[in-house]
């Protein structure tokens, strides 16, 4: 079994991860303090790839990270990711949140759309709609039109509020997370850290304008050697 440790605050006295307490304990752990809590989710190598030795995120992850996926997406009325991502990682809806697909050109070749327990959200410019309804013709989904052809979080956040759904988890990509920590919009980081190297592999962020200053709100460590960080951004919200 796993043995997880809280080491910042603490330490704590280690705890079986994968023990049905200890879900219930991640949850208050990781529980926003507003419910329009803003939250990136990632997981990369020691070197920063977020893209392990499959060219996907899962070679990278572990069962206590996605324990920790769990929480915080059960945490989120909204689980916003790219559409480069879905194409990658091939993903699934979560089931205790809705999915939202960004794109700006409509293309969503490879989806697995159809396979959602809530009906997705699909968020491009007016420009890409009719190309999204061309290519999920009979898969049930809501188009989120954007007014602007270049991505603007804030009309992103303000159109997923519209709808109920203030709290979001962005689970990337790299660009996609870019332009919102850019735009001032991100309360935290939340970064599992793998126990791997991976080279030349995806940064976690490869473009970054601004330089937000960071607080370490916890830290948990497991005993295979994965740390799981909880980064408060200091500067969140003050973007003009």
């Amino acid at each position: 079994m796993t043995a997880l440790t809280l080491l910042v605050p603490g330490p704590s006295e280690p705890r079986e991860a994968e023990a049905p307490a200890t879900r219930d304990w991640l949850a208050e752990l990781y529980r926003p303090p507003s419910p329009t809590w803003v939250r990136l989710n990632f997981v990369a190598s020691i070197n920063g790839s977020v893209v392990g030795v499959d060219g996907t995120s899962e070679s990278l992850s572990s069962p206590t990270d996605r324990r920790i996926l769990g929480v915080l997406r059960q945490h989120a009325d909204v689980v916003l990711v790219g559409a480069r991502t879905v194409r990658r990682e091939g993903y699934a809806s979560p089931r205790h949140a809705r999915l939202a697909v960004v794109t700006r050109s409509g293309d969503l070749t490879g989806h697995r759309l159809g396979e959602s327990f809530l009906r997705p959200l699909i968020v491009c410019p007016e420009s890409a709609v009719e190309r999204v309804e061309l290519q999920l013709r009979g898969t049930a989904v809501e188009i989120l039109p954007l007014r602007s052809e270049v991505l603007d979080p804030a009309e992103v956040l303000a159109g997923l509020r519209e709808r109920g759904l203030p709290g979001v988890v962005c689970e990337g990509g790299p660009t996609l997370a870019a332009a919102f920590l850019d735009a001032g919009l991100i309360d935290e980081l939340c970064l599992t850290t793998s126990p791997q190297l991976r080279a030349p592999g995806t940064p976690l962020l490869p473009h970054l304008v601004r330089t937000p200053r960071a607080r370490l709100a916890h830290l948990l460590a497991d005993d295979t050697g994965y740390l799981y960080a909880r980064w408060a951004l200091r500067d969140r919200g003050q973007a003009g």
